[in-house]
């Protein structure tokens, strides 16, 4: 009975102290909240106001069936531009507003980081880098990837990209038939990304048979990230699943394979160095080149790498795939863009793509409606203030307090009407060759925006606008032969189509 006693006791005295704390914290956040002006968002409506669960449910829920953009859209709809969630026991806001957005991502950038969501979630697969760490870090990974997206063949010319672009067009059927262009879309990209990044392409495009699992680069950086991906979405609560033995033995066998191309640029700097007149190598500026001229620490140029590609490892081919997603339900389209690229008598240069209107209107269009990355995740790491959001009119200050979780939704925010206008939800390019397209610039952010700006930006667009181009080029039309013609979701790191782009090409000399 003692026993018991004593047992009773601490069980009473631990909760009290939970209770204490919890009460403290709500106190001193009120306080803080008034002083500053603040009010509160509206609140979800919680099932589960301990974790949460309710809320994780409903987006599992969303995501399974191919929707959680119009959910989230809906959520804004009911509970206005900026909302409060209880994420995994986390305070967390939701938010589509661009004067909330503009302060998490630019006026506020130092309060609002991503390390703690990360980093530690990622280890020991994806180690500190420029798309896992915040401060000095960060900016100094940030200036070390810098010069790999400035002064590079890969940007200034398409010759080291035309030829994964020529494969991908000797696979196209040219009676019409139908053939899927996202998965093929996604190899072409894989086989550039490689070469640009680690210095040696996958080469898939080359194989009789399409199969990611012929790359034990590819296959193993699959595996891992549908791990990772299990984490980042279990929130703090990721620490249930901290030793994930599959997932470090993931980690060690990506680790190794990408040594063995460190070791391969490290021995072609020194051929370069042995023999500077010596044949030209397309790739000697690739990213780990690049790394390795600033850096000769293997673990930081590995865990640079890792970070480098798993952002970029699909988005282009999704948000290209989008596009002729897109053109493919309106031929309207696809023959003014086709007569705008016919246009181009020479070499389809860089500047001659920037040149077309119609081409960065299509491409601008497309990313607005279905950006590979919707939203953007961050940690509070110190106290801030939203300009607006709070009360019942939703225009007063919101308090965010040091430890809350915020996510700016700016896919949310590329529909919203008031913005848009009335056809916000139809693919219309027109709308930016009209006179409010300046204004609408500063409301479109599909690589996000402030420092943390997608790097790739520039050589994105520039390469879409290539493959568009050449397979403007070589057929007449692209006919949609999906049954299905909304854009169902498919939602990992990026947001692709679940039914690929079902299309037929027709050539310009087709009977």
């Amino acid at each position: 009975m003692a026993d018991f006693s004593w047992a009773t006791s601490i069980l009473v005295a631990v909760i009290t102290l939970v209770l204490s704390r919890k009460l403290l914290s709500f106190v001193s956040f009120s306080a803080r909240s008034r002083r500053n002006g603040c009010k509160a968002p509206a609140r979800y409506p919680h099932k589960d106001p301990i974790l949460g669960l309710d809320y994780f449910m409903t987006q599992m829920k969303e995501r399974k069936e191919g929707n959680s953009l119009a959910g989230q859209r809906d959520r804004f709809a009911r509970l206005g531009h900026t909302y409060e969630v209880n994420s995994w026991g986390t305070r967390t806001i939701q938010t589509m507003d661009p004067q909330n957005i503009h302060e998490v991502l630019v006026t506020s950038f130092d309060k609002f980081g991503v390390q703690e969501m990360r980093l530690s979630v990622g280890m020991p697969f994806l180690g500190p880098g420029v798309f896992s760490t915040d401060g000095r870090y960060w900016a100094i990974s940030r200036k070390m990837i810098k010069p790999a997206f400035s002064v590079n063949p890969f940007i200034s010319d398409f010759e080291a990209f035309d030829v994964h672009v020529d494969r991908m067009l000797k696979r196209l059927p040219r009676d019409g038939s139908t053939i899927e262009l996202q998965s093929l879309l996604k190899f072409m990209y894989l086989d550039h990304s490689t070469a640009m990044i680690f210095g040696k392409s996958t080469d898939i495009l080359l194989q009789k048979t399409l199969d990611e699992s012929s790359s034990e680069l590819l296959e193993t950086y699959s595996a891992a990230v549908s791990r990772l991906g299990l984490r980042i979405l279990l929130g703090r609560l990721w620490i249930f699943n901290a030793w994930d033995k599959a997932y470090e033995a993931l980690a060690r066998r990506i680790h190794a394979v990408i040594d063995k191309y460190i070791d391969e640029a490290i021995e072609r700097r020194r051929r370069r160095r042995e023999n500077p007149l010596g044949q030209p190598d397309p790739y000697q500026r690739s990213i780990v080149d690049s790394l390795l001229a600033i850096s000769g620490i293997r673990e930081e140029v590995r865990d640079q790498l890792v970070n480098i590609f798993l952002p970029a490892r699909d988005a282009a081919a999704v948000g290209l795939s989008a596009c002729l997603f897109h053109l493919a339900r309106h031929p309207d389209v696809w023959n003014k863009l086709r007569a705008e690229v016919l246009s181009i008598q020479g070499p389809l240069t860089r500047q001659a793509l920037l040149s077309l209107p119609y081409m960065q209107a299509v491409l601008n269009e497309s990313l607005r409606l279905n950006s590979p990355a919707a939203g953007n995740r961050r940690r509070c790491t110190q106290d801030c203030v939203l300009p607006t959001g709070g009360g019942r009119d939703g225009k007063s200050p919101v308090f965010v307090s040091k430890g809350d979780g915020i996510e700016v939704v700016m896919g949310a925010m590329h529909y919203d009407q008031e913005i848009w206008g009335p056809d916000a939800d139809k693919f219309r390019p027109e709308r930016w060759l009209e006179g409010s397209a300046e204004e609408l610039s500063s409301f479109y952010m599909p690589f996000s925006i402030g420092k943390r700006i997608c790097p790739g930006k520039d050589l994105t667009l520039a390469e879409n606008a290539y493959v568009i181009a050449r397979l403007m080029r070589q057929f007449k039309s692209l006919e949609n032969h999906d049954p299905v013609m909304e854009f169902v979701e498919l939602s990992k790191l990026t947001t692709e189509s679940r039914n690929g782009v079902l299309v037929g090409l027709i050539l310009e000399d087709a009977s």
